[in-house]
């Protein structure tokens, strides 16, 4: 049995037509969503600190992360950092993932298995937008006291970068294309092109 392929212009038509309502659906469950992602970043910022993260609190999609590091808003009172991430900067790839599967009519495992796949590319964005504010834009006390210095936080600018400007938008469309039978069409030479269809 013969698989049909949409045509390239259609899928494409089709994409853009997907995108509202997919976009609708990522912010309706962006709360959700943020919990998840915001648990698995706890962990690898815990993992690359001197685990000062000791919870999670979260105010609809944003999430505030409870810190064992103490500053002094002023003179003579202590306080624990309380850094917020705004996890929609990192999770509306998912969106436009949902949106190329469902112009294309994918099967629904593929659907499941990409949310699975784009989670932990989510969770770096959230941890190392936090770990750029411990380690970098609040000072040398709030690094000092994450454990961080050196080589690490040059590590830290780069991964940010990739979490923010990166993943994003490139995950997504690389994990399309790589189940994707129209895209593997397009490829000259490919063996999918060259397969001859099934006898009915």
């Amino acid at each position: 049995m013969t698989v049909r392929v949409p045509s390239l212009r259609k899928f494409l038509v089709h994409t853009f037509l997907w995108l509202p309502p997919c976009f609708a659906a990522w912010y309706f469950i962006a709360p959700y969503h943020a919990a998840v992602a915001g648990r698995l970043a706890r962990l690898i910022v815990n993992q690359l600190t001197s685990g000062v993260i000791s919870a999670i609190e979260q105010t609809g999609p944003t999430l505030v992360f409870v810190t064992s590091i103490k500053v002094h808003p002023a003179a003579g009172q202590t306080a624990l950092l309380l850094p917020e991430v705004n996890p929609l900067l990192y999770t509306y790839g998912l969106a436009l993932f949902f949106a190329l599967m469902l112009a294309e009519r994918a099967v629904w495992w593929k659907f499941f298995l990409g949310v699975l796949a784009l989670l932990p590319f989510q969770s770096w964005g959230i941890a190392f937008d936090l770990l750029a504010q411990l380690g970098i834009q609040l000072g040398p006390d709030v690094s000092a006291q994450a454990g961080l210095s050196g080589w690490q936080l040059e590590a830290i600018a780069l991964c940010y970068q990739l979490g923010v400007l990166i993943f994003p938008c490139l995950v997504p469309v690389m994990l399309w294309a790589g189940s994707s039978r129209l895209f593997l069409e397009s490829i000259p030479g490919s063996p999918v092109q060259n397969k001859t269809p099934a006898a009915q």
